[in-house]
């Protein structure tokens, strides 16, 4: 499946992460990137001056109750906040792809029912692997994330990054 053919839905991470770093154009490129009510609320409680209408091919949509509720059980054993529940159950009821989130109890949730996932991360390397972005812009921004975003990562994980991204060529 190509990325032109993916329905993402957004957590509110990736969305308040990326808004940080001035690369809300990281979200281009899917069928439509799904944004739950409830995970635009969130986020607009980090990120009041959030420009969420100039993401490319974004659809907002209503959380369904009923399919919130249908998961309630599974969502309690992951350890889901309202906005990852709501955000898999509009992948579950929209029959979306891609669950961007940098939640690891949503993203092990998405997983362990057939879903893909991406976080911050991978959306700036997705960026430069689409040629969005160039290489040192890729790179530059995940230097940036520990000092221009709310992003939590374990200084290993980022430096492991920073060397692979180092290693490639393009």
């Amino acid at each position: 499946m190509s990325a032109g053919e993916i329905i993402a839905v957004l957590d509110a991470g990736p969305l308040i992460h990326l808004d940080e770093l001035g690369s809300l154009n990281l979200l281009a490129g899917y069928r439509e990137v799904l944004l739950p009510d409830v995970v635009e609320s969130e986020a607009r409680k980090h990120r009041p001056e959030i420009q969420i209408d100039s993401i490319s091919g974004l659809v907002r949509v209503t959380s369904n109750p009923s399919a919130v509720e249908s998961m309630f059980e599974l969502a309690a054993e992951f350890g889901l906040h309202a906005g990852e529940l709501a955000a898999i159950a509009v992948l579950k009821e929209h029959h979306g792809d891609c669950l961007l989130s940098d939640d690891a109890a949503a993203r092990a949730m998405a997983e362990a029912i057939g879903f893909q996932v991406r976080g911050t991360v991978g959306l700036i390397l997705r960026g430069w692997q689409r040629k969005q972005i160039s290489k040192t812009a890729a790179y530059d921004l995940l230097k940036a994330l520990p000092k221009r975003s709310t992003l939590h990562l374990r200084p290993g994980f980022l430096a492991n990054v920073l060397e692979q991204i180092n290693e490639k060529t393009g």
